[in-house]
């Protein structure tokens, strides 16, 4: 421990490393992601960036109500991508948002964080599910549309907490 100015005791800080095990047990992600916000730029912040994109997009399951919706849409139009897959391919792509906002000086709350691994979860999934059976299933017309615009219109919609939000977010996206 240390003494600050005013003679109160301090825990010494926790390295990048130690909140990386904490958050990969599903412990201290406020204070991970406070640390990354202060010291993103530090040589150990890729660590800690990877444990939480980890710890995010595993944690899309069961706490974000957007990613749910899409997910239930997709299995309900019967495309059946590689979920897992989909998720490992995501991972990077989070700690990279991460690193981003860190430098982008200010707090980067858990909610943002959290919303930030779902639509990168879902751009993954896009690749691999067939718009127009999903256009169909939502009750929208088919419509010629690139990749990336597939994947943006369903990766924007991952706000939607429902499907008929999640259907007009998609078509609203799609529209010319």
């Amino acid at each position: 421990m240390s003494i600050d100015l005013l003679g109160s005791r301090q825990k010494p800080r926790r390295t990048a490393q130690q909140l990386a095990r904490s958050v990969g047990s599903g412990r201290s992600v406020g204070e991970a992601l406070r640390h990354l916000d202060i010291h993103g730029s530090e040589p150990g912040a890729v660590v800690l960036a990877e444990a939480l994109a980890r710890f995010l997009v595993s944690r899309c399951e069961s706490h974000h109500a957007g990613w749910q919706v899409v997910r239930r849409v997709v299995v309900d139009s019967s495309s059946d991508p590689p979920w897992e897959k989909c998720a490992r391919r995501a991972v990077p792509r989070v700690a990279e948002d991460l690193l981003r906002l860190s430098g982008a000086r200010g707090r980067t709350p858990l909610s943002r964080a959290q919303h930030i691994a779902a639509e990168r979860r879902v751009e993954q999934v896009a690749d691999h599910v067939d718009g127009a059976a999903v256009l169909a299933h939502l009750g929208l017309d088919p419509r010629p549309m690139s990749e990336d615009r597939w994947q943006a219109a369903l990766a924007g919609a991952v706000g939607s907490r429902s499907r008929e939000q999640l259907a007009r977010s998609v078509e609203l996206a799609l529209q010319d």
